[in-house]
């Protein structure tokens, strides 16, 4: 996948696809996209504590759902 190379404020880069995104995590208060999806288990969060786009973060339910291991 190619990045995306406009970024505004409140943009993030995915550390999995590097695809810029829209990111409110530290906006005031706390109102980002990611809210409205399923949380992952702790053990699938990236310990830098860096945001997952919308697809990958996706991808990531996914695979937790099926059972498969993380970046498989």
């Amino acid at each position: 996948m190619k990045p995306s190379v406009s970024r505004s404020e409140s943009s993030a880069r995915c550390p999995r696809c590097g695809n810029a995104f829209d990111c409110a995590m530290h906006g005031q208060p706390f109102d980002c996209w990611c809210r409205e999806m399923p949380p992952l288990p702790a053990d699938r969060l990236d310990s830098s504590g860096r945001c997952l786009c919308p697809e990958c973060l996706a991808a990531e339910i996914a695979r937790v759902a099926q059972g498969r291991p993380r970046g498989a």
